[in-house]
């Protein structure tokens, strides 16, 4: 099950990249949009998730140019790998933070997850574009989770 979660993730992500790419129009203007700072906290409650339930994501983005950016997870920066790919396992009390280390014009987060036995869960993702704190997004989980986010 954790498998198939992972790789609806990992296809989740790769469309959004694809279609995220912004067509020139075929215009004279030659204006390079500029990119955008991202910071995503993802929080569980409880911080340590109870027997088999689990929860996996991914994260990518695209700088100005088209090319794809780079991130830290948890302060750590993963450079040569355009998703990063999350588990429970890289949850530090509970909390995860992903960080683009440049600019980027567009960016999805996509998130999976599995309660079992009755057990429940909750997701609470927090968002700074550009500097300014987004709404927060908490997602009970009591079953499945599939969510993805899109930015800009």
């Amino acid at each position: 099950m954790k498998r198939i979660l992972s790789l609806a993730v990992l296809a989740t992500l790769s469309f959004g990249i694809f279609s995220c790419k912004k067509s020139d129009g075929g215009g004279s203007n030659n204006n390079t949009p500029t990119g955008k700072s991202v910071l995503i906290k993802i929080t569980l409650s409880p911080a340590v998730l109870p027997g088999q339930d689990d929860i996996s994501g991914a994260v990518n983005g695209v700088l100005p140019g088209s090319k794809l950016a780079t991130w830290k997870m948890n302060g750590v920066t993963r450079t040569n790998e355009s998703t990063i790919a999350f588990t429970q396992a890289d949850f530090k009390s509970g909390v995860i933070t992903l960080e683009a280390t440049a600019g980027v014009t567009s960016a999805n987060l996509a998130l999976s997850g599995l309660a079992v036995s009755g057990t429940t869960y909750t997701v609470l993702v927090e968002t700074s574009l550009d500097g300014k704190a987004q709404d927060p997004v908490s997602i009970p989980v009591t079953s499945t989770l599939q969510r993805s986010f899109s930015y800009f």
